[in-house]
Parts: structure tokens; C-alpha cells; sequence
């Protein structure tokens, strides 16, 4: 097995990605940055050369029955709209990340009266999220996480705002403290071989497991689902994220990037992108 392969690609990349995965007993690693400059570790140089002149290195590498983990796309720095002349960060996607921990004893059972559709309710510290709330369409609070500290948790019980329930955490005063309220929105698919993330930029993000339930959420996550399907989440759901990441909707706002995750998300440990 080879080390340290350089090539370049004959097609020029839908974006850039790196990808890890295993050929027997060896682990190879594969970065692939936007202007097609490919490196490979792990593998022989055969293997390589057959990458490089593939019209398209992901689906070539998806079709690798080795393959653990590819990610796919590009996030910049916060702060930039274009990106252009910027260093990036080439991290793995992320999902939707909905809470799974007990709800905070100081809450009530339920909220009234039923939002009507499942809800991902948090509060934040400036950049930091401190607290979340997982609210189901008949009110109940499903699951939270974090460090949730109301002010006066007496108050909440007979509350008619589900959104009070954080609001009446902060004191108004106080410019570093924030709450969201972002829907979550589910379907189903039929199964696939691998589970699938990705994080659309102001859109939301999604998650897809090897059974076919797609989890979105965000500040768009109706929408984002929408245009999914439109694409064609059904009958080829990394074809659609791809297709979509194309064609994001303009609405005046930063658009970091749409990064999809096909597999294990981790970091490979040599990334230069």
C-alpha cells in the first residue's frame, strides 16, 4: 500500500471533500480540494489514478465498499458572505441536533395550549447555547438538554405562550441573552445504505438514517424539506442535497455553505482544506 499520492482530477469537483475508509486491513484517507487537487494516503497508486480520472470522485468513492465516512462541501469563516480569499472549515456535518435528556424538573409537563407541530425551543448565551426544548405537537415537552434556570419557575405553570416558558429565563436587559423557536419536520424515505447529514446554511439542516426517516430543522426547516423533495429526496436523496446545494433560494442573508455527510461524521485527522 502506498503513502502520500498526489493527482490531479480530470473533472472539476462539485466541491470539495475528504473521505476515509478502509482497503483490508489498511486505512486510506482522501482529500479532494475545489480546484481539483487530490490527495490519498493508504492506498496504491492504481486505486488513485482510477479516483482521479472519475467524471466524479464522490460517487466514485461512495461506491467503495470500504467507504466509513465522506464529507462533501464547504462552510467559511463567521462573518463572510462570499468565502472568496477566505481559509474555510471542513468539518462533517451536523443534524438537526434534537435534545434527548430529561425535561428540567422546573418546567410543566405540558405546554399550553399545543403549538401544533413539534417544536425545538432554546436559549442562548451570545454564541453559546445554554439550554433546549423539545415541544411536541400536542404540547407535551418530549426532551431537553443543558442548563436550563428560569427566574421565577412558579410563573411558568399556566402559561399561554410556549415561548414565555424561555423568554421568562433572561431579563430584557441583558443583549447577550437570546432564545429560538425553530419547527422540526419529519418524513420518511426508503432505506439507505448509509446515514446521510446535512446543514443548509440559514436554510436548517437534515438527517436521513439507514431506515429513511428524515428529521429537518432550523429557521427554514419546513422549506427546507420542501425543496428536498422537489429535488428529489425520494428516489435519490444525495443526489438531491447535492442538487439543491446548488440552487439555495436568495433572501438576503449570509450563506455559509451546504455540507452533506454521507456516513460516520468525524473529522479526518490530516485535513488541509
Amino acid at each position: 500500500m502506498g503513502t502520500g499520492i498526489e493527482r490531479r482530477t480530470a473533472a472539476v469537483p462539485v466541491a470539495p471533500l475528504s473521505a476515509l475508509g478502509r482497503m483490508g486491513s489498511a486505512q486510506w484517507e482522501v482529500e479532494l480540494d475545489r480546484g481539483g487537487a487530490l490527495a490519498v494516503t493508504g492506498a496504491t497508486g492504481a486505486w488513485a489514478d482510477e479516483l482521479a480520472v472519475s467524471s466524479d470522485p464522490a460517487a466514485w468513492l461512495l461506491g467503495q465498499g470500504g467507504l466509513r465516512s465522506l464529507t462533501e462541501g464547504m462552510i467559511f469563516a463567521a462573518g463572510t458572505v462570499s468565502g472568496v480569499g477566505d481559509k474555510p472549515e471542513f468539518l462533517p456535518a451536523r443534524g438537526p441536533e434534537i435534545p434527548d435528556g430529561p425535561v428540567h424538573p422546573a418546567l410543566p409537563a405540558r405546554l399550553k395550549p399545543a403549538p401544533g407541530r413539534e417544536l425545538r425551543m432554546s436559549g442562548h448565551e451570545r454564541a453559546s447555547e445554554r439550554w433546549v426544548l423539545r415541544v411536541l405537537a400536542d404540547g407535551t415537552l418530549a426532551n431537553g438538554a443543558g442548563d436550563f434556570d428560569p427566574l421565577d419557575p412558579g410563573a411558568l405553570k399556566d402559561t399561554d405562550d410556549p415561548a414565555a416558558v424561555w423568554r421568562a429565563c433572561f431579563r430584557d436587559e441583558d443583549p447577550d441573552m437570546w432564545t429560538e423557536t425553530v419547527e422540526i419536520v419529519r418524513s420518511t424515505i426508503a432505506a439507505i445504505p448509509r446515514p446521510l447529514v446535512a446543514a443548509c446554511g440559514w436554510l436548517g439542516s437534515v438527517e436521513i438514517s439507514v431506515k429513511g426517516e428524515v428529521v429537518a430543522s432550523g429557521r427554514h426547516g419546513g422549506t427546507l424539506l420542501g425543496l428536498l423533495k422537489d429535488a428529489g429526496l425520494k428516489r435519490d436523496p444525495y443526489g438531491a442535497m447535492r442538487r439543491l446545494a446548488g440552487r439555495l433560494p436568495e433572501i438576503g442573508e449570509p450563506t455559509p455553505g451546504v455540507v452533506i455527510t454521507i456516513g460516520d461524521r468525524i473529522t479526518p485527522y490530516t485535513s488541509r482544506l
